[in-house]
Formats: C-alpha cells, structure tokens, sequence
C-alpha cells in the first residue's frame, strides 16, 4: 500500500459537477466502467448544484479498483462530513487508496470501512490518517480480518500484530479519534494488548466498541490494565464475548479504581451469578458508571440479590440492563425491592425473564414509591400459560407502562393539574372521592382467578421461624376490603416500609421532588447505534466528554447546513 507521505492532494475543482467529471475520468483511467450507485449520488448533487455532505455508499460493489475512483473524487472535494463504505469488498488496496484520498480532508469526521476484508496490511495506511490528527473523530473497523497465523501469533510481539499501527497511531498526540468500533474483527490477545498500549497514552477517545472477539477471561487483564491507566474512556462495549466469570471478576476490580467510565456493556459473556455478584459488589461504590447491561446473561436470582444490595447503595447508575438474565418470577420479586423508592435508576430491561404473574405484581407494587424510573421494558405472553394469566400479566405491564409515563410526565412538569387522574390511570384510589373502593382490572381479575396469597407471619402468629415463605400461597379474596387488606400484607412481605403502603400509586398529594439530572454529556449526532432497547439488550448512546458551557452543537449544525461557512475544520469539531 501506498503510504500517506504520497497523499493526492487537494484539487481546486471542488464543485459537484468537478467531482463527477474526476470520478469518470478516472474510470477512464482505470478501463472500467463507473459504479451506477456513486455515479448516481455524484450526479445527482451536480444536477442540483447542492455538494454532497454524506457519501453513503453500503453494500454498493465498489470494490478495490473503484476505491481507486473514490479516492479521486475524496482527494477534490472539500465538503463531505461523512463517508460510509462498509461492505464493498474494497480489500487492503482500496483500503489504502481511499486513506490517501482523505489525507488532508477538511470536513470528513466519520469513516465506516466495516466489513471489506481489510487485513493488518490495509490497516497501516488507515493508521496513519489517524495518527496525522485532522477532523477523523469517528471509525468503523467491524468486521475486518484482524487475525495473524497462530504460528506467528505465539512468537511475535504485540509491536508486530495486525493492530499494532493503530494503536501507535492512537498514541500520537494529534490523534483526535473519539469513536472506534471493532467488532467481529477478529481482535486476538496480541492485537488487543497493541491497542491496550496506545490507548494508555491517548486522551481522545471516548467511545470504544470490542463486541464479538472471543476475548476471554484471560484477556481481560488487559481490559482491566486499559480501565486503570485510561482516564478518557467513557464508554466501553464488549457484548458477545467469553469473559464468564473470572472475566467479570477481572474487570470488576479494575472498574473499582476507575472514575471516568459511564457505561458498560457486558451482553451475552457467559457471565453467571457469581460473575454478576462480582460487578454488583463494586457497582455500590462506582462514582461515575450510569449505564450497565449484563443481559444475555446467567444473572439469576443470587446475582440480582446482589444487584438489589448494590442498587440500594449506588447513586449514579441510571440505566441498567437485564434482559434474558434468567431471572424467573423470584428475580423479579427481588429486584422490585431495589426499584421500591429508588429515586435515580431511571431505565430497566427486564425482558425476555419469565417473570411471571408474581414477578410483575411485586414490580408493579414497587413502582407504587418510585418516582424516578421513566421505562421498564417487560414480556407479557409466556409459552403455555393460561389465558387468565396473561390476561393479567398483560394488566399488570400496562399499570407498569402507565406508572412509567406518570413518572416521565411529572419529571417534565407536564402532569395533570387533577392528581387523581393519574391514580385512576393505573386503578388506585381516586382521593377526589373518598368512598370510591377503588380497584383495578388487575385486581379485578385477581379475586376473578383466585391467585393464592401470603401466609402469615411469626408476628402475626402464624411462622414459628418469622420468616415469609412466599408472598402468594392461600386463596385470594374476592371482596373489595380484603383485597386492600391482603395488599397491604404482601406489600410487607416484599418489605415496603408501613408510612410507604398508605401513599396512593401515584401520589394524590405531592409528589417529591424530581432528582437531579445527571451531569451533561454531549450524545454524537451521528451516533451508529438506536436509542432505546433494542432486541439484544441495550444498543446505548455514543457518549462524549463533557461539552463547553456554551453548547457548540447548534454552532456546528449551523455551520454544517451552510456550506460555504465550512472553512476551518478546527472551528467546527471541538475535540
């Protein structure tokens, strides 16, 4: 490959028709004839005389010779922001060659090379368009062939990896990367302990995704040197991995000495409960970590007791993630006690746990004192279960839905101004008529099927231990009193405080006051991933250093819709 020090440079025909007219000639040069989805984005902006800003070409059969054309038409323009190649076979060459046509590029912060067969040899010359600063804050290397011969692997250092350049590269002072993605790129422990070095001296990125590279509890001491040297990271995705138990362990107390990162994502490492007691343990005293998903998981009902305790504890957490952890409907009865008057977890994925009818009862009490959770994602339809039962299921995750709007409208200070609506919504009693019984279908539904209730306690005569067997085990009554009666006592039983149980679900006095929002953190706009839950646990945001007081962001969209303002790269992308 070519290296950087032979770079095209800028040319002065930069305008939409100059590009299409670089990009045949250059076809021309090549004998080959011009691929129909570049030309047609090419052709399309010289037709409306407006310059492209985001080149989007996936899966568009560009391949290595095309790059050569690309890179023509990247090494005129000056105001491209984003270039997105993945999936076009474009090899070590082409890799090379669009580099080069981006060396000395004013605007393009975003590349995505993902998935086109690019090697350690390719990587070099992408290394050194990081090393050389610029305004590249963002790149996408998923999917590439990032391995070495196992041969070599075992006698090679980790200065002679595949991944060795990048990481020198990241350890440059001009280096300005902010987002990495490496996922499913074949990263073994040589390339992995390469990158761990550089990151150690660089203090830009933000934002690294590892996800799918059978990094295991071995390699996790690296991730554990990365996580105590490195004060910049604030975000850290290493789904789909083999870290297990002593990985999590391993990164547990790395993450006890760290102050900076904001989230984890540990999906689906086979991670069990004594690997999620491990993360929980140090989660209670963590400063800084708001976002934590541990779905895909063997978390079980010991792990989330050990969540619970932590949770009780943790100030910071706001969005934790725990879908397909095994929990059962005994992981759903112990982790509404840790939600129960929480005031600062604000999100919670419990999908896909079998929680059950007794599950989502004890969490739908629980929402009854929390004020702070704004979304709780649950499953209703459970295979083989009678329809009375998901008739109530389904009940009770809409009482849960609706005490989570509640909760989101008085947190934006839109609630109604009749605070007995918002109690009427999720079946309550309405305090505006003091003889109403009160009742939800809910309950409705559970004096109709006669769900068991609680056994007595010691106090109450019944145990000899004192100690609450199973909240749901006798006859539930069918009277309106004794359901009020026998909710009191299993809200005891899950162990609501008394001055808690009278409060209505949603409050007809005054709701307490909202807690502080977390501290700002500036979320990239052109963020690869949804918000939101998605099906494999959390997809979070692409979070940022902290912002200037002055919030730059609407400067930059300024800027970005007025093209002839794009001038001075430095001006537009802050580090």
């Amino acid at each position: 490959a070519t290296h950087m020090s032979q770079a095209l440079p800028r040319q002065e025909d930069s305008s939409p028709a100059g590009l299409l007219a670089a990009y045949d000639a250059a076809h021309d040069e090549l004998g080959s004839p011009p691929q129909s989805r570049v030309r047609a984005a090419l052709e399309g902006a010289a037709q409306r005389g407006t310059p492209l800003t985001h080149l989007a070409l996936r899966s568009a059969g560009v391949g290595s010779q095309g790059a050569q054309a690309v890179a023509e038409v990247l090494s005129r323009d000056t105001n491209l922001t984003q270039v997105s190649l993945e999936d076009n076979a474009l090899g070590d060459d082409g890799a090379a060659a669009i580099a080069r046509g981006l060396n000395g590029h004013p605007s393009v912060f975003r590349l995505n090379i993902g998935y086109n067969e690019i090697t350690g040899r390719g990587l070099r010359g992408v290394a050194e368009l990081v090393a050389a600063g610029g305004p590249l804050l963002c790149l996408d290397l998923s999917g590439n062939n990032f391995y070495q011969n196992v041969a070599v692997a075992m006698v090679a250092p980790a200065g002679m990896s595949p991944l060795a350049p990048l990481g020198r590269a990241l350890a440059s002072a001009e280096c300005r990367l902010q987002l990495l993605l490496l996922d499913q790129a074949d990263v073994d422990a040589k390339s992995l302990a390469a990158l761990v070095d550089g990151l150690l001296r660089n203090t830009s990125l933000v934002n690294l995704r590892l996800g799918e590279n059978n990094i295991d509890a071995r390699s996790a001491s690296l991730i554990g040197k990365l996580l105590r040297g490195n004060t910049a990271l604030t975000s850290l995705d290493l789904r789909d991995n083999k870290l297990a138990d002593a990985g999590a362990a391993t990164l547990a107390a790395a993450l006890a000495a760290n102050s900076s990162l904001k989230c984890l994502v540990l999906w689906s490492n086979g991670i069990a409960e004594q690997g999620a007691a491990a993360v929980a343990s140090v989660l209670s005293e963590q400063p800084s970590l708001r976002i934590l998903d541990l779905g895909g998981n063997a978390v079980g009902v010991s792990g989330v007791e050990a969540l619970k305790a932590a949770l009780l504890r943790n100030r910071s957490l706001h969005t934790l993630g725990l879908a397909n952890a095994q929990l059962g409907h005994e992981g759903g009865i112990a982790l509404a006690g840790a939600i129960e008057g929480n005031a600062h977890l604000t999100r919670l994925d419990l999908r896909r746990n079998s929680l059950h009818v007794a599950g989502l009862m004890a969490l739908r009490l629980a929402m009854k004192t929390n004020s702070a959770l704004l979304e709780v994602a649950v499953d209703t339809a459970f295979v083989g279960e009678a329809t009375e039962d998901r008739e109530l299921e389904q009940s009770f995750a809409a009482e849960i839905k609706a005490a989570c709007a509640a909760n989101k409208d008085r947190t934006h200070n839109e609630a109604s101004a009749v605070p007995g609506e918002a109690a009427a919504a999720l079946g309550g009693t309405d305090p505006s008529r003091p003889d109403s019984s009160g009742g939800s279908r809910a309950l409705d539904l559970l004096a109709r099927k006669g769900l068991p209730a609680a056994e007595p306690t010691a106090e109450a005569g019944g145990a000899e231990s004192g100690a609450v067997s199973h909240p749901f085990s006798q006859p539930f009554p069918a009277t309106a009193a004794e359901c009020r009666a026998l909710g009191r006592a299993r809200l005891q039983a899950l162990g609501v405080a008394e001055a808690a149980i009278d409060v209505p679900l949603l409050g007809a006095a005054a709701p307490p006051p909202p807690p502080p929002p977390p501290p700002r953190v500036r979320v990239m706009q052109w963020n690869l991933l949804a918000r939101g839950m998605a099906s494999d646990g959390f997809e979070v945001e692409d979070v940022l250093a902290e912002p200037p007081a002055d919030d730059e962001s609407a400067a930059v969209a300024r800027a970005a819709r007025n093209l002839s303002a794009v001038v001075d790269p430095l001006a537009r992308w802050a580090r």
